[in-house]
């Protein structure tokens, strides 16, 4: 009969190897989930170790100390086991914060309608059940509790002045990751307009059902689809942004319809999207959800902004960014990437960008408002 014992070990284990399933959320830390298998392994031993005591000779079994000591080896073994299964729970509601569901599933893109239908699923279950309660406390989130603070007093606007700047720089940074990823989209396909087109309608269909409240006016997802419109109406007034776009679209008529070519692997495509959805939902936890009791002190919310950066974001971004050079090396390039045209349409990218994310509200002559006109 198994004994109650290896009955939780046997529990432990399953659960640590589910946890591989959590191997690309964006809440696992470096090694963390490897950390997690190797203190179960030693677990096992340590419960092989005194199996193996329980089953010597008689003689030594009877012994009353040794009997005395498997008891007490066993105690402390339950205990220990106990403590690791309550960690695990810790740790698989952490990875599963931002377990986002990817569109890529074994050998071909979700289509958009039902995998939106998962990510909306995903967000109530993950955030918005806890958001409503946390309404039910009166907590409110980070930007409501900056909207308390009265800017006429000194220490109460430099605290508000360091959580915006720290707003802004993190959505630019993320922004800017969308426009490496939407070049990389563009230079990978001879027909690169429509493939944007598609890609930029999806990404904005995702990024409106990542709030954490439903049907809430969330900011970070007001400024990232602007961000968005505003790549889609630079574009527009681009127009095609090489010579060979424009001797392409005037030969057309006369040759056969060119079949379209995506040097991007679709998995290596959604994976890398999904990283920078993943930080997207970050900014949006971080700012508006409503996971705050109570107001802090100004010095508090100050330590909040550093720790944004430093802690919660830096690393993060840099893999990200460090994933779309790598990308770069790898694949096959259709388009002229450092093309006069593409450098230029990326210089008004980052001025919009920079722009969107400082002022929050586009200036009647500012360049996002003339080209969200």
């Amino acid at each position: 009969m198994i004994s109650e014992l290896e009955i939780s070990i046997n529990n432990i284990t399953r659960r640590t190897k589910e946890l591989s399933q959590f191997k690309d959320s964006g809440s696992v830390g470096v090694d963390e989930i490897e950390y997690l298998q190797e203190a179960c392994e030693e677990l096992r031993r340590r419960y092989s170790r005194h199996k193996d005591g329980k089953s010597r000779k008689p003689s030594s079994r009877n012994n009353k100390q040794e009997r005395e000591r498997l008891m007490s080896e066993k105690k402390t073994l339950k205990t220990n086991i106990e403590n690791f299964d309550a960690h695990l729970d810790v740790f698989e509601k952490k990875f599963r914060k931002y377990n986002v569901p990817k569109r890529f599933q074994t050998t071909n893109k979700q289509p958009l309608k039902p995998y939106l239908e998962r990510v909306q699923e995903f967000m109530k279950i993950t955030w918005r059940k806890e958001a409503e309660k946390n309404r039910e406390k009166e907590q409110r989130s980070l930007f409501e509790w900056m909207e308390k603070l009265d800017q006429s007093n000194k220490e109460d606007k430099i605290a508000f002045c360091a959580l915006k700047s720290v707003f802004s720089e993190l959505g630019i940074r993320i922004s800017e990751l969308f426009i490496e990823y939407f070049f990389l989209i563009m230079a990978v396909s001879n027909k690169s307009e429509e493939i944007i087109a598609l890609c930029l309608y999806e990404v904005k269909a995702v990024l409106k059902c990542l709030t954490v409240e439903e049907n809430s006016n969330s900011i970070v997802m007001k400024m990232f689809v602007s961000m968005v419109q505003f790549f889609e109406g630079a574009m527009k007034l681009a127009g095609p942004y090489s010579d060979e776009a424009n001797k392409d679209r005037k030969s057309r008529e006369d040759t056969d319809e060119e079949k379209v070519m995506y040097f991007l692997d679709d998995k290596i495509d959604d994976d890398l999207l999904h990283l920078i959805i993943i930080e997207v939902l970050r900014l949006e936890a971080s700012f508006c959800s409503p996971d705050l009791p109570m107001k802090v002190m100004n010095d508090v919310f100050f330590s909040m902004a550093n720790h944004l950066v430093r802690n919660v974001f830096e690393d993060k971004l840099r893999r990200v960014g460090a994933k779309i050079d790598a990308l770069k090396s790898d694949i096959l390039f259709v388009q002229d990437e450092d093309s006069s045209e593409m450098k230029f349409f990326r210089q008004v990218l980052e001025a919009g960008v920079k722009e969107l994310w400082t002022e929050l509200e586009p200036k009647p002559k500012s360049l996002t408002k003339l080209v969200l006109l």
